[in-house]
């Protein structure tokens, strides 16, 4: 099976950037069809243009520039406010600047912003900076397991951990709780994944990461002082927390009905957000960068527009730590449902 997707591939003249290969490796491993697989192959056979599609997208690191200026630009206008502006401000310029560097970091995770893995790693460090804590580098090294072993507990590092899971339950306050800290929560997580570790090259980069990391931050707080530091780190607590933007963690895997492994979200948010939302489209085709996902769907809408799309983030943040339908142990029925 793998073989004969991965002919089929150099027949079509298709050149993988990302995991895709990987992924029907594992299959041939595992004796397991990878989620996104049966659907990745029928489109390739049906639109095998859908390859020219994949590439990189040197513009994409314009923007990391970009938006990291004017996110350091914004927190000049809080050295001086009080704390409730500091907050404010950083639950909404600052959460929607740090949310979208965090998906740019995923396109260059996926080595989509240039051919070089090099400077792919440097666009991980310019556009980490702002977050303060050192995250991209680690986030590379296990975001790809997420894609090869998706939704496999203990495997895919996206999936909570068992006591995770099942300290939160179902209840509203540790719902809440859990996504408000949920970066702290998937750095816990990650100490208990030992059988998957960066080691030489991957783990110099993570030590260049946290070098760079916080020598920037420390010469921030020498120059902008202290409440400028701080909002720059809770703007980034709230980009991939209690937040509209934030409710795409439980928007991309997490199963409601009808089930499916990944699920899309195609609503506004997506403009600040590039693309993000377009998260099938993503795992079908982790090769193509985030501004031809949207041409992806629009030429297979037959295999997209069939599927359940979360309409609104802020509804379902609202409703995730509302009803008592949702709990974090949800995750690790993906598998059984999916082979049902």
């Amino acid at each position: 099976m793998a073989s004969d997707a991965m002919n089929t591939w150099n027949k079509q003249g298709v050149e993988t950037l990302s995991t895709e290969q990987e992924e029907v490796k594992r299959e041939g491993i595992q004796k397991r069809t990878h989620p996104h697989g049966v659907r990745r192959k029928e489109i390739l056979g049906r639109y095998p243009e859908i390859s020219k599609f994949m590439g990189y997208h040197p513009t994409s690191f314009v923007y990391i520039v970009w938006v990291v200026l004017l996110q350091l630009f914004a927190g000049t206008f809080v050295k001086n406010a009080n704390g409730l502006v500091v907050f404010l401000m950083a639950y909404t310029a600052g959460a929607v600047c740090d949310h979208a560097l965090y998906v740019l970091i995923h396109d260059a995770t996926h080595n989509l912003v240039f051919k070089s893995t090099f400077w792919n790693r440097i666009s991980l460090l310019v556009a980490n900076s702002p977050h303060v804590f050192p995250s991209a580098i680690l986030f590379r090294f296990y975001h790809i397991q997420h894609h090869i072993e998706l939704n496999l507990p203990e495997k895919d590092p996206d999936v909570p951990m068992d006591w995770e899971a099942k300290w939160v339950g179902n209840s509203s306050f540790r719902k809440a709780f859990w996504l408000a800290n949920f970066a702290i929560f998937q750095s816990v997580r990650m100490l208990f994944y030992t059988h998957k570790v960066p080691v030489g090259k991957e783990l110099k980069w993570v030590i260049v990461n946290w070098v760079t990391n916080l020598g920037f931050a420390f010469g921030l707080y020498q120059v902008f002082g202290l409440k400028y530091l701080f909002y720059l780190l809770i703007s980034s607590v709230f980009s991939v927390g209690l937040h509209p933007l934030g409710a795409r963690w439980i928007a991309e895997h997490y199963p409601t009905q009808p089930f499916q492994s990944t699920y899309s979200y195609y609503g506004g948010g997506n403009r600040v957000s590039f693309n993000i939302g377009f998260h099938n489209e993503h795992h079908d085709f982790p090769s193509i960068p985030w501004h031809k996902l949207p041409l992806l769907k629009k030429l297979a809408p037959e295999y997209y527009d069939t599927l359940f799309a979360h309409p609104s983030y802020t509804m379902l943040l609202w409703d995730f730590i509302m009803n008592p339908k949702w709990d974090l142990l949800s995750r690790f029925d993906s598998e059984k449902l999916r082979t049902e």
